[in-house]
């Protein structure tokens, strides 16, 4: 079993990890989806894992890719911000090309979890900016050799 700490849009604000570190306890890795993907090094530093990120809108400047697809525990998972694939049909898209299982995107700041003809389709919200009235989120993804769950963590929650 694994369990992935997944963030998005942290714009700069790492401090919010914090509150969640009793809730999210220990992860094997951070995947950061973007706006301020130069976070994840320090994000992975608290949360003492490796990372992974995308570039968002944000971020022109980065070394990290557009999309990235992590293959974990034999599931396929596409990692992007969403800021270049517009809409849930789009994402499923761009997810069933790459075989993927699931999709992670960010960009709208407004945490979601559905599936979607069998695809997990997983936004974590913000880590510094949500939008709406729960507060600043991240998600945890566990996966198994036979599952893939995801779970939002909200800030005001814990």
């Amino acid at each position: 079993m694994s369990r992935i700490a997944v963030v998005s849009d942290s714009h700069g604000s790492v401090e919010n990890i914090r509150g969640f570190l009793k809730a999210l306890g220990p992860v094997d890795a951070l995947w950061h989806l973007g706006d301020h993907a130069e976070d994840a090094p320090e994000l992975a530093r608290i949360l003492n894992c490796g990372f992974v990120s995308v570039a968002g809108n944000c971020d022109p400047f980065s070394a990290s890719p557009l999309t990235y697809t992590v293959e974990w525990h034999g599931k396929r998972i596409l990692l992007l911000h969403g800021h270049t694939v517009f809409g849930r049909q789009h994402l499923f898209y761009a997810a069933k090309q790459e075989n993927a299982d699931a999709v992670l995107f960010g960009h709208s700041h407004v945490a979601s979890i559905e599936t979607y003809e069998g695809l997990l389709m997983l936004n974590p919200g913000s880590l510094s900016r949500p939008r709406g009235s729960k507060g600043p989120s991240i998600a945890v993804l566990t996966l198994t050799d036979d599952a893939l769950d995801a779970e939002l963590l909200f800030l005001n929650n814990l």
